[in-house]
Order: C-alpha cells, then sequence, then structure tokens
C-alpha cells in the first residue's frame, strides 16, 4: 500500500509541475505582440512612407514643430522628434504626423492629435465628401514612446511602418 501511495504523489507531482508549465507556456504565448520601438530612423521611415503610399509629395509640405503647436495644441516640450506631411491646400486631406514623445508625454501628444482629429473632421466636413470619409477613418495612436495622426487610403499600412 505504501508502494501505491509513492507512486500515486509521484503522478500527482507530474501532473501538476506539467499543468504550471502548460500555463506559463500559455500565458507567454498568448501575450499581446505589441514590439515597443525603441528607436526609429525618420528618414528611413518617410522614404518608406512615400514608397508604399499615394501621397504626392509634390503637392504637399513637411509639417513644423510651429504648426504642431498653433494647429494641433502640441507643446514643443513633448517632442523629441518628428516627421510629417501636410496637403499645400486643402483638396487633399491626406497627411501624417510621427512625434517621438520626450519621456512622459506620449499621452499628451495623442490627447493633443485626438483633439486635433476632431478640429481636421470639422474643417472636411461639409467640403469634399471622398476626403471627409478618409478624414473619419484616420489612425490616431501610439506604439511605445511614439504618437501618430494619420489620414490616408494607406492608413493602417503607415502604422504597420512604424516599428
Amino acid at each position: 500500500m505504501k508502494k501505491t501511495n509513492v507512486v500515486l504523489a509521484i503522478v500527482l507531482a507530474i501532473f501538476i509541475i506539467s499543468a504550471v508549465v502548460i500555463m506559463v507556456m500559455a500565458i507567454i504565448n498568448n501575450k499581446k505582440d505589441d514590439t515597443v520601438p525603441v528607436n526609429i530612423d525618420f528618414t528611413a521611415l518617410s522614404s518608406n512612407i512615400e514608397e508604399s503610399t499615394d501621397f504626392d509629395t509634390a503637392r504637399m509640405e513637411s509639417i513644423s514643430l510651429t504648426y504642431l503647436e498653433s494647429e494641433a495644441g502640441i507643446n514643443p516640450e513633448w517632442v523629441s522628434n518628428y516627421i510629417g506631411l501636410k496637403p499645400y491646400v486643402n483638396v487633399s486631406s491626406n497627411m501624417y504626423v510621427i512625434i517621438e514623445a520626450t519621456e512622459g508625454n506620449v499621452e499628451n501628444v495623442v490627447k493633443a492629435l485626438q483633439n486635433y482629429g476632431e478640429s481636421y473632421d470639422e474643417m472636411w466636413k461639409d467640403y469634399l465628401t471622398e476626403e471627409y470619409e478618409l478624414v473619419k477613418n484616420r489612425q490616431i495612436g501610439s506604439k511605445g514612446n511614439y504618437a501618430y495622426f494619420i489620414v490616408s487610403d494607406y492608413a493602417k499600412d503607415i502604422v504597420d511602418l512604424i516599428k
């Protein structure tokens, strides 16, 4: 009878250890794979965006820090680095801005971009219907310490480029 108890205890121990290992592996494999960007090469990212999208750079201009401050309400102290294009004239709503936020300010930048998105929406809602559809489907969010605002048919693709 003692041998039966020992064998039962060993089988039970093996079962418990196996269950714990399986649970740990399941947790690790189920973990969301949000790769947090460590350091984005903005020059390369800008080139990748131009190559993989419909942005007509001849009809666009670079976004300035002054523009981000005056139009989007972004405090320059929140910005470590940025890239972006906006149309020269409002016949196209396509635009993007990607901002590397200073430490602890990514939420401030995202909130400012959300507010900017609402004003951009107001500007386009009674203007060009097709362009307004792009504005309504804009992408605003963050990856790690990088915030973005994108209006384009390729918005999802641009978000995917931010790695």
